[in-house]
């Protein structure tokens, strides 16, 4: 294990079969839907998520992004989302489940939530790859039916996302704590920042 990882919080098998979990999960709300549910995923974080969810729900379902920006360039939320990428598809009376990589303050899912419901969304569900409850300032309210799915829950702990590879078409995600001081901010996937460099690691603050 690389000297700058303290402890692996969940294994890729670990992972794999949660994700499996929760698209079974979904596939047997939704079989009866019609039509099939929309999955929003959040750019840019959610779309390995959402790409390995829809490949394991042997339902027809739509894929869309949308794109929410609350941390600008920095890490800390300023708490007042900006929509930058909408919908493509329409939505009206249609079951939609917003696919996020990791819920933190809420602040940016509820905003998200009630543009998915002003659009006319039937029903508004959630599946969080990682929430962390304690971080939430915002208690958002899902629509209709909705309901919460969560991959992983985290304590105040700031975890790193690290995208490992793809293998077997699994999406291979291996979640660490670093010990390293400097990095203090909620991670994702995403951008390479300058202040992990030099372990090569792929990193941008999120929601």
């Amino acid at each position: 294990m690389d000297a700058h990882i303290e402890r692996i919080l969940w294994s890729e098998d670990q992972i794999s079969s949660r994700v499996s979990e929760l698209a079974s999960e979904m596939a047997a709300d939704f079989a009866t839907a019609e039509p099939p549910p929309v999955f929003v995923a959040v750019a840019t974080g959610a779309f390995l998520f959402v790409a390995d969810l829809a490949r394991r729900i042997p339902l027809e379902i739509a894929v869309d992004f949308v794109r929410a920006d609350s941390y600008g360039s920095g890490t800390d939320s300023s708490g007042v989302p900006a929509l930058s990428l909408d919908l493509k598809l329409n939505i009206q009376g249609r079951h939609v489940i917003l696919v996020e990589d990791i819920v933190d303050t809420g602040s940016t899912l509820s905003c998200l939530i009630a543009h998915l419901q002003a659009k006319g969304a039937s029903s508004v569900s959630v599946c969080a790859f990682l929430d962390k409850p304690v971080r939430r300032k915002v208690h958002f309210q899902l629509v209709g039916e909705g309901k919460f799915y969560r991959g992983f829950e985290q304590d105040e702990y700031h975890p790193a996302v690290i995208l490992a590879e793809y293998m077997y078409s699994i999406w291979m995600l291996m979640i660490f704590q670093l010990s390293m001081p400097q990095i203090k901010a909620p991670i994702g996937v995403g951008e390479i920042r300058t202040d992990a460099k030099s372990m090569g690691i792929s990193l941008q603050g999120n929601k």
